[in-house]
């Protein structure tokens, strides 16, 4: 039976996509900061197949003490999608730098430290997977969300990096983004994907993913987008010119 460790699972699209992995045959480790009060994952606990964990992006010793509870077990698809938002948009010369300083631990960071804590437990599976649930809102040229967006481009980057440092062991690193999910901030009728069907778009990509895809920036709709942008240039700048 292939499992999936997923993060971020007590609400909106984690919470949907541990419904959508357990609905599939799926053994599932979903994660939570408080599982005691994540009512509706909870709900699912009478499902065998589901194990519930505590662990807080922003306490990478909660990381640890995962890995250590999962003890080696192979785990074929690595989900990272717990993310924080931070505070609203700011206005230049208001930039919050604790808030930015936050974000980019949970949002960026944490995954990374997820990654190098779970490696093992990754190439101990048949799929070997790791997904991170990203954001276009990152490169999108629009001012405003400066924390949020410097720190999902880093995630992209990450994912990346994780992509080339894993290539040669066959581990697969990828992310894209869920599309625009309707949660509290998005107004019933605003043509928003619910968590569910986000969550099915996703999960038609990722168990599915092979060496072939490492490196990779997916749309909902399965189509793959450049990661981070390529600037490779022969141009040989800072270089001494022959003379002549």
């Amino acid at each position: 039976m292939p499992s999936a460790l997923i993060t971020g699972s007590n609400r909106g699209l984690g919470l949907a996509l541990v419904r959508t992995a357990l609905a599939d045959g799926w053994r599932v480790y979903a994660t939570a900061r408080r599982p005691a009060e994540a009512t509706d994952l909870r709900d699912l606990a009478g499902e065998d197949r589901l194990t519930i964990l505590p662990m807080d992006l922003m306490d990478f010793a909660s990381i640890d003490r995962l890995a250590g509870h999962l003890d080696g077990a192979p785990i074929d698809v690595l989900l990272s999608n717990g993310a924080i938002t931070g505070t609203k948009n700011t206005a230049f010369g208001e930039t919050d730098y604790d808030d930015w300083a936050d974000l980019s631990r949970a949002n960026a960071m944490a995954p990374m430290r997820l990654a190098e804590a779970l490696v093992e437990n990754v190439a101990a599976s048949q799929r070997k997977i790791m997904f991170f649930v990203s954001s276009r809102v990152g490169p999108n040229p629009n001012f405003g969300f400066v924390n949020y967006r410097a720190t999902k481009s880093a995630l992209s980057q990450v994912a990346l990096q994780i992509a080339l440092a894993l290539k040669e062991r066959c581990i697969v690193s990828s992310c894209g983004h869920p599309g625009w999910v309707a949660t509290k901030a998005a107004a019933a009728g605003s043509g928003a994907l619910t968590p569910d069907e986000s969550a099915q778009m996703l999960w038609r990509i990722i168990p599915n993913l092979t060496i072939a895809d490492t490196g990779k920036f997916f749309d909902p709709d399965g189509s793959a987008l450049p990661i981070v942008t390529q600037q490779h240039d022969a141009k040989p700048y800072g270089m001494t010119r022959p003379v002549g």
